[in-house]
């Protein structure tokens, strides 16, 4: 009767444990707490453990490949509703596919995270969202990078990679070319934002300062295209660089 007693007592605080920690925001003991479970649950007890098997047999030329970064890296998914942590992770953008190793140490096995339940992932100090609701044929669905500017302004920045044949020596090869689409969340609507004038259509005032910064830094456009617009888009809204 009283392990009962002390099984039911435990169970009412863990019960409460939970409850405390989904009202209050994340901080780094709810982020050590979660590590504690999934670490003394195993990786195996998760709820994204039966996504399918992420393969990939690509013949690539000149080290090129089809991840946002080719090594697993460490980060944290929000999936069906639950936060998980310390997780080694990479983002698949030519597929679109959120890539997880379940183990620390490298190994062979790499699980494709089923994408209708993954609200949000970040790697790093980046941080994507999986904008799935998109219904205009011009915005394409999946991960962006996620960018928060001002006045409920948002900036989404869409990676992906175009595929191609590249014949070598004897051999035909995989190559893949970087490509970006942005999207602003301004005025409670999404706008797509891949050229200048959509840009100043959207900010008419600051045609001047949009002008001067696209002549000032035309290198950086050529070399980082995506840092370009989060620059940009900074500039704009008035916030530091």
């Amino acid at each position: 009767m009283k392990k009962l007693q002390k099984n039911l007592y435990f169970l009412i605080l863990f019960g409460l444990f939970l409850n405390i920690y989904n009202i209050h925001s994340q901080t780094n003991n709810e982020v050590s707490t979660y590590n504690w479970f999934d670490k003394n649950l195993g990786i195996e007890s998760l709820d994204f453990k039966n996504g399918p098997a992420h393969l990939n047999f690509d013949k690539t030329a000149n080290n090129q490949n089809r991840y946002y970064i080719d090594d697993f890296k460490n980060g944290s998914i929000m999936y069906n509703g639950q936060h998980y942590f310390d997780l080694y992770l990479k983002y698949d953008i030519y597929a679109d596919e959120l890539v997880l190793r379940p183990y620390a140490e490298s190994n062979t096995t790499k699980i494709n995270i089923i994408k209708d339940y993954v609200s949000s992932f970040k790697i790093g100090n980046q941080k994507f969202t999986n904008l799935k609701e998109l219904s205009a044929p011009n915005l394409k669905k999946g991960y962006y990078e996620e960018v928060i500017l001002a006045n409920n302004t948002i900036l989404y920045i869409k990676y992906y990679k175009e595929r191609n044949n590249v014949v070598g020596e004897n051999a035909f090869y995989i190559g893949y070319l970087l490509k970006y689409d942005y999207i602003l969340f301004k005025d409670n609507d999404f706008h797509l934002i891949n050229d200048k004038k959509e840009i100043i259509k959207l900010y008419p005032e600051d045609k001047r300062k949009i002008n001067d910064f696209y002549f000032k830094n035309r290198n950086l456009k050529k070399e980082d295209p995506s840092l370009f617009i989060k620059n940009l888009m900074r500039y704009i809204n008035n916030l530091n660089l």
